[in-house]
């Protein structure tokens, strides 16, 4: 019975180690393959907003659509609906969409993109 014990304890071993094991392809192999498979980014990169492009909180002060060069609206995906606009500087500031001065600026920005 110890000696079943023991040898079932190696092919536990053996087998949790084989299973770390990894494969690395010549480099005529890995050209092949990746010719053949290119890489596709998983679906959840495709679904699911970055934290950057969702809006957390608004700003304060009304919009200076003077300072704007340009905006995008988040998507459904965020947990709170936004409007982000890209200053000159190239900082991005979050607004609340039913803001007048958001919406005003919006407008502006839509038929006069930045120059």
């Amino acid at each position: 019975m110890k000696v079943s014990a023991a040898a079932l304890s190696f092919l536990i071993l053996g087998a949790s180690l084989g299973s770390q094991a990894q494969v690395i392809p010549d480099p005529e192999t890995r050209e092949l393959l990746e010719r053949e498979h290119p890489f596709q980014p998983p679906l959840v990169n495709k679904v699911f907003n970055s934290p950057a492009d969702c809006c957390f909180s608004y700003i304060t002060r009304s919009i200076r659509c003077t300072f704007m060069k340009d905006y995008f609206e988040t998507s459904s995906g965020c947990s709170q609906p936004g409007v982000i606009f890209l200053t000159n500087k190239g900082q991005h500031v979050c607004a609340k969409p039913s803001d007048p001065s958001v919406q005003e600026c919006m407008k502006k920005l839509k038929h006069n993109p930045s120059s």
